[in-house]
């Protein structure tokens, strides 16, 4: 069985995601880190949810390095700040995969619809190719509705925004916009 280092975001995608890797004969170790997350308490929720996920299934869980969102804001440009974050969270999780001897990395983030799945799996296949290992990267779109009834079943606390302040800000204007107009907006 190979061992895969599982860059994860959330409890609720790894619900749906570890069960994929796991049918396709990998060991899979959660690897959290999110410095984009903010603010501070909502990474220690979605850390605490990964965590208890997790113990009740027999997940294991990589952790080793502490909340710095400055690390996120070093490297982030508002007109690319998705691709920015991806970058930053998959070369972590390569470096980290080849220090502790993994051959395989993936990321949880392509299951989510939210995201640009096609420039995540672009950017895991360099970072692959730059590091030396192989990026496990699948659109894993499909299994979206199946993780958000896992997680709804469990209980799992699932948030409402990426996680990035950016994100946060756009679906509070969003929110708010369709509170006083009772219409979307663009």
């Amino acid at each position: 069985m190979n061992k895969l280092l599982l860059h994860t975001c959330c409890g609720p995608c790894a619900t749906a995601v570890n069960r994929f890797y796991e049918e396709r004969d990998f060991a899979v170790v959660n690897f959290f880190y999110n410095p984009n997350i903010h603010p501070f308490d909502e990474y220690v929720k979605r850390l605490t949810t990964l965590e208890e996920y997790l113990a009740s299934t027999g997940g294991v869980l990589f952790a080793p390095l502490p909340y710095n969102p400055l690390e996120y804001f070093a490297v982030v440009s508002p007109d690319k700040r998705c691709e920015s974050c991806y970058r930053l969270r998959l070369q972590k999780t390569a470096e980290w995969a080849k220090k502790w001897g993994f051959l395989f990395f993936a990321t949880t983030l392509t299951i989510s619809p939210y995201q640009n799945r096609v420039r995540l799996l672009e950017i895991g296949q360099e970072i692959g190719s730059l590091v030396g290992l192989q990026f496990v990267g699948e659109d894993l779109c499909s299994l979206f509705s199946q993780s958000a009834k896992k997680a709804k079943e469990r209980g799992l606390y699932r948030q409402n925004y990426c996680g990035c302040i950016y994100s946060r800000w756009e679906g509070v204007k969003k929110r708010l916009w369709k509170s006083l107009t009772g219409q979307g907006c663009s």
